[in-house]
C-alpha cells in the first residue's frame, strides 16, 4: 500500500506556502522600494548640486552690488541684503566674463592717461573691436554692441561694491522701470580708449562690463503662460526652476515671464522637482539654498536640501 497525504496535510502545506510567499513578496517589495528611494535620493542630490554649481558660476561673474530680490506679484524689489519678506525671484547683472578671459578687455583704467573732463578713459591691453565680436557671438547679435547699447560699463567703486557708492541699487541699473544712473553707455576702440556717454561723479581704476541680466525663479512665481516658457521643449510645472537671461534692465527690459514691463530675453530649464529656492546675503557673500521633493511610487516622497555659498 502507498501512503498518501491527508487533506489536512495538503491544506497546511498550501497555507504555509502562501504565508512564505506573502512574506517573500513583502520583503522583495520593501527591497525594491528602498532601492527606488535610494536611486531617487542620489538623482536629487546630484541634480541639486549641479544646479547650485551652475548658479554659482553665473553669480561669480556678477556686478557685486546688482543682486536683488523681486516680487512679480506687485513689481517690488530690494537689494538682496535688505530683504525682510519673501521675494521669489533672484536677479543680478552679469559681466562679460568670456571676453575678460579672452583678454579682450582688462577691467582696469590707466588713471594717468585718462581725461575725466572729456569722459575719455584708457584701458590697457583692451580691444573694443574684439570685445564687440565676442559679445555678438555670445548673444547671436547681428548689430554691434555699442550701437545697440547691449553692453555697459560699471565702476567697481569703494570696496568693490559697485553702484553702492553711486547712490545704491534703487536707481543704479534700471531694474523694473527705475533709472540707470550708475551703469554707463560707452564705446571702445581697438586701442582700448573708452569714451563714456555719461557723466559719472567719480572714475575708479577698476570697472565691470555688464552684458546681460539674469533671473532665477520657480515657475509658480512667474507668468507660466508666457510664450517663452510655452516654447520650451520640456514640460513645465510649478516646481520647475527656470533661468532667465539675455535681457537688459538699463534698456527698460525685464525677463520674458514677468507680468510687468517690456518682456525680453530667453529662458531655460535649470531643474525639476524644486519645492523651494532661497538666496540671502551674508557678509558680502550669497548663500543659495535649494529644496527638492520627488514622489516615489508606493512610498512617501523623497526630499533633499542643499546649500552653497558664492563669494
Amino acid at each position: 500500500m502507498k501512503r498518501a497525504f491527508t487533506l489536512i496535510e495538503i491544506i497546511m502545506v498550501v497555507v504555509i506556502t502562501g504565508i512564505l510567499a506573502i512574506g517573500s513578496f513583502k520583503a522583495l517589495s520593501a527591497l525594491f522600494i528602498r532601492s527606488v528611494k535610494a536611486q531617487a535620493v542620489t538623482e536629487l542630490s546630484l541634480n541639486a548640486q549641479v544646479t547650485l554649481d551652475q548658479l554659482s558660476l553665473l553669480l561669480y561673474s556678477r556686478v557685486p552690488a546688482s543682486v536683488i530680490g523681486y516680487d512679480p506679484s506687485d513689481g517690488s524689489y530690494l537689494p538682496l541684503g535688505e530683504i525682510v519678506s519673501a521675494k521669489p525671484v533672484l536677479e543680478w547683472i552679469g559681466t562679460a566674463e568670456e571676453a575678460l578671459t579672452a583678454r579682450s578687455y582688462s577691467g582696469f583704467v590707466d588713471m594717468n592717461r585718462s581725461v575725466k573732463s572729456a569722459n575719455t578713459l584708457v584701458s590697457p591691453e583692451s580691444d573694443g573691436s574684439e570685445l564687440d565680436t565676442l559679445e555678438r557671438i555670445k548673444f547671436d547679435m547681428s548689430a554691434g554692441i555699442y550701437a545697440t547699447d547691449a553692453v555697459r560699463l560699471v565702476f567697481a567703486g569703494t570696496f568693490d561694491e559697485g553702484a553702492v557708492s553711486a547712490g545704491g541699487v534703487a536707481n543704479a541699473f534700471g531694474w523694473h522701470g527705475s533709472s540707470a544712473d550708475a551703469i554707463y553707455p560707452f564705446s571702445m576702440d581697438s586701442g582700448g580708449t573708452i569714451t563714456l556717454h555719461g557723466n559719472p561723479p567719480y572714475i575708479y581704476e577698476k570697472y565691470y562690463l555688464a552684458d546681460t541680466a539674469y533671473g532665477v525663479a520657480r515657475a509658480k512665481d512667474v507668468e507660466i503662460g508666457a510664450s517663452c516658457i510655452k516654447n520650451l521643449p520640456q514640460g513645465i510645472d510649478e516646481d520647475t526652476l527656470l533661468l532667465f537671461y539675455d535681457y537688459r534692465p538699463w534698456k527698460g527690459e525685464t525677463f520674458c515671464a514677468d507680468p510687468h514691463g517690456v518682456q525680453a530675453g530667453k529662458v531655460t530649464l535649470l531643474a525639476e522637482h524644486v519645492s523651494g529656492f532661497r538666496a540671502e546675503a551674508v557678509n558680502y557673500t550669497i548663500r543659495l539654498s535649494i529644496d527638492m521633493l520627488r514622489p516615489v511610487r508606493a512610498s512617501t516622497s523623497v526630499r533633499i536640501s542643499k546649500q552653497k555659498v558664492v563669494f
